[in-house]
């Protein structure tokens, strides 16, 4: 059976969905002035798995003026069924920060930046409130030649960048260049023997991300083979691929970029890479 897309019409080049886990919001926790973590647990995890660093998943959230999300339907196989002419639920995609099988607890964090569903549902959330996760998809992992890493990325970022820092062999260094909205909304990241992390507030009247593809364009590397993985608003993002891949002459498959937004757009699509940059 085809998905159906968001106006309840078949799309056959969609894959099928599984339906998602319900998860109940347990705590709310202030990381900073826009970062919020929200754990979620409950029964419904049970066969949730995270598959490594810099996975992403999407979050079933309650409309507006509601505490529970409304999932669709499943079929026998435990497929989505979207009824034709009801729109689907809201979501939108999130790195899961970190997820403990011994208590199926899993943390979620939201940068609260703009009036965006996620972020007008996650500073009303309370304890109680049901939402649902997809699985998460995709890892991120070094070339088994590679002797280093840089990291770079904005708040959105933020969640991925740790999840990767506790993952690497603390042999390795990381390089760590994080672009904030402004001064003192640094965050605690884990803290690796090999690594460095700068943050970097954004000018005023500076476009986002502008601060960001210039401390990367500035960066020096270090002796060897290295990656760079980059995450932050999308035109930014092509900005620091195009100078990665054009004067500075890196190879494309030492780098991974990420739109994870775009300003001036509520909802911009989750597979956007950048590869269009050059």
């Amino acid at each position: 059976m085809p998905e159906t897309d968001n106006r309840g019409g078949a799309t056959a080049t969609q894959r099928r969905r599984p339906r998602p886990y319900p998860a109940i919001v347990e705590t709310v926790e202030p990381l900073g002035p826009y970062l919020l973590r929200i754990s979620v647990g409950g029964a419904g995890l049970a066969g949730f798995r995270w598959p490594g660093p810099a996975s992403h998943l999407k979050v079933f959230l309650p409309e507006p003026g509601q505490r529970h999300a409304e999932l669709p339907p499943a079929d026998a196989e435990g497929f989505m069924v979207i009824e034709p002419g009801r729109p689907r639920p809201t979501t939108r995609t999130f790195t899961p920060r970190r997820w403990d099988p011994a208590t199926g607890r899993l943390d979620l964090e939201f940068v609260l930046h703009g009036h965006g569903p996620a972020a007008q549902w996650a500073t009303q959330a309370q304890p109680g409130d049901q939402v649902a996760v997809s699985q998460p998809r995709r890892t991120y992992e070094l070339l088994p030649d590679s002797r280093w890493l840089l990291l770079a990325g904005d708040e959105s970022a933020l969640p991925a960048i740790a999840t990767v820092l506790e993952a690497i062999d603390p042999d390795v260094p990381v390089y760590v260049l994080v672009e904030l909205e402004d001064s003192g909304h640094e965050v605690a990241l884990p803290a690796r023997a090999a690594s460095g992390v700068r943050w970097l507030p954004r000018q005023p009247g500076d476009r986002p991300g502008a601060t960001l593809t210039s401390a990367v364009a500035a960066w020096t590397p270090p002796p060897g083979a290295g990656q760079v993985w980059a995450a932050c608003e999308a035109v930014a993002v092509r900005d620091i691929r195009s100078q990665l891949l054009g004067p500075l002459g890196w190879p494309a498959d030492r780098i991974l970029t990420r739109g994870y937004w775009r300003a001036g757009e509520v909802n911009h699509p989750d597979h956007d890479y950048g590869e269009d940059a050059l």
